[in-house]
């Protein structure tokens, strides 16, 4: 094949089974957070290159899709949609706070394309901007947790932390202040790269290996045995605390503290969190985390934030793991018109206009093959129904409405053909 028909390396078709499945999942995150107040915003595909990489953090920065418009313009596609939706809330200081914003939309990153994620990908994320306490995280990851319910997850889990209290454990260990950034950036590989890679990345910024191995010790030891030894892990451990006590106690959550959850983008400030399936194959499915200086950044007031994005694609990756299957069907309706002569057609028209206009999903069949490999061709295709009209039919005034999956067939007018569809439609 041609290159050139071929898409783009990291970029894939989504063909009408796939695009039907990705929309199903969709609309049931659409719908929890919409339960939860958030407005859907929509912003350009590509933005301005200075404000995409202000707080982007070094590795992000480079993954940017960018380049000049026609104008000399520097200009790069969004690798994320929460810098778009700060800038939004900057450029308009007469909205109303808290802002519930939330978004399902494309993202680009050049980078490997890997299981479940390529070039091109999708986020369904909220950002909760305006409120400084605790219960705004916990709402937010509150959102989280329903949303992947709803889409049909049955196994994962929740882990979270706070960069303050890793920071301080970086900084007792020995790690300047100015280096903080890189030991964050290599510790959000520990997962995905292993132990002796993140040790080796500490030890380029200047730890011994004994206190580089004592860093990641300290993080897999867990929150429980965490003493604080600065004011701002003090804080952050105190926030912690609160925040897995309002998630059980009010929203019935119960997530797991986890200190080697750091998240790798540069504008989070306290909590981070992460959304894994419980067998851990293809990474987190979600992530989010606090940003309090990434609205001011921009030039906009003072506010504190908190937002979280699911990758879509991972999240259908996973409910395939699970084996969940949702039965897709492009129509649920086929109107047969059996008869060469125009009559035929326009009935047949007008039938699935009546159909259409009762919310169902309905094709006509254009064929001229006989109605034994019509409804043959149909039942493989898995259309559930089938409506009949042919000189017996238009005679009586009536529609055959066949059932391919019972394979039940009735009589009956137009109008009780769509209350007999409906009441066998799952």
């Amino acid at each position: 094949m041609s290159v050139l028909l071929r898409p783009p390396r990291g970029t894939r078709d989504w063909m009408p089974e796939d695009a039907w499945l990705k929309r199903s999942v969709e609309d049931r995150i659409r719908r929890v957070f919409e339960s939860y107040g958030y407005g859907e915003v929509i912003t350009p595909a590509f933005e301005h290159l200075e404000l995409l990489i202000a707080k982007a953090g070094e590795e992000v920065v480079d993954q940017i899709y960018d380049f000049k418009d026609k104008a000399g313009r520097d200009l790069g596609l969004r690798f994320e949609l929460t810098t778009p939706i700060a800038r939004i809330v900057s450029s308009r200081p007469e909205l109303s706070k808290p802002i519930r914003f939330y978004y399902i939309a494309p993202v680009w990153r050049y980078e490997e394309p890997q299981r479940a994620r390529l070039r091109e990908f999708w986020q369904a994320g909220v950002e909760l901007i305006g409120v400084e306490g605790v219960e705004g995280d916990a709402e937010v990851i509150a959102v989280l947790h329903d949303a992947l319910q709803s889409a049909g997850l049955k196994d994962f889990k929740i882990p979270v932390s706070d960069r303050r209290v890793v920071e301080d454990v970086l900084v007792s260990s020995g790690v300047e202040r100015e280096k903080i950034p890189a030991a964050l950036r290599a510790l959000d590989k520990l997962e995905r790269m292993g132990e002796e890679f993140v040790v080796g990345e500490l030890c380029k910024l200047g730890l011994g290996e004994d206190r580089a191995r004592k860093v990641v010790d300290e993080l897999k030891k867990g929150f429980s045995g965490f003493v604080p030894s600065t004011k701002e892990g003090e804080t952050g451990a105190k926030r912690l605390s609160e925040l897995l006590e309002i998630l059980e106690e009010g929203y019935g959550i119960r997530v797991e503290a986890d200190l080697s959850v750091v998240r790798g983008l540069g504008y989070y400030t306290g909590i981070v969190f992460e959304a894994k399936c419980a067998d851990g194959s293809i990474g987190s499915i979600a992530g989010g985390g606090r940003y309090d200086d990434l609205v001011s950044s921009l030039g906009g007031p003072q506010l504190p934030a908190t937002g979280m994005a699911i990758g879509v694609e991972r999240l259908l990756e996973a409910l395939t793991i699970q084996g969940e299957k949702l039965r897709y069907r492009t129509v649920e309706a086929v109107v047969i018109p059996v008869g060469a002569e125009k009559r035929f057609l326009v009935a047949a028209l007008k039938a699935a206009r009546v159909l259409r206009d009762n919310g169902l999903r309905v094709a006509v069949e254009y064929s001229r093959r006989s109605l034994s490999k019509t409804l043959e061709k149909l039942s493989k295709s898995g259309v559930r129904f089938a409506v009949i009209l042919g000189p017996s039919e238009l005679n009586a005034g009536l529609v055959t409405v066949r059932d391919m999956d019972a394979w039940e067939e009735f009589k009956v007018r137009i109008e009780d053909a769509v209350s007999l569809i409906k009441a066998r439609l799952p």
